[in-house]
């Protein structure tokens, strides 16, 4: 799981962006910050996995829907964010 955790949260994170970026239908150009708040969202996903100690479905699969779950809320959160930010702006 050493090995395999470190791709895990980069390429869910990736996707995620990927995802939040065609959902919030923002140009491409919000896709590199997307995707770094996918990655950290993925870490932090895990990292409460394993602060909490949870096993969902053993550690391959608990640990993929702990990095989606963070990804998902980190970029929803930042998409969010930043529009609110720029429609306040104008």
């Amino acid at each position: 799981m050493r090995l395999i955790g470190p791709w895990l949260f980069v390429f869910v994170g990736l996707f995620v962006g990927l995802l939040t970026t065609r959902l919030f239908g923002s140009n491409p150009l919000r896709f590199p910050p997307n995707a770094v708040l996918g990655v950290l969202g993925s870490f932090f996903g895990l990292f409460v996995r394993d602060v909490l100690d949870i096993n969902w479905g053993g550690n391959l699969g608990g640990a993929f829907v702990a990095a989606t779950l963070g990804a998902v809320l980190f970029a929803v959160a930042g998409n969010l964010a930043y529009n609110a930010f720029a429609r306040r702006r104008g």
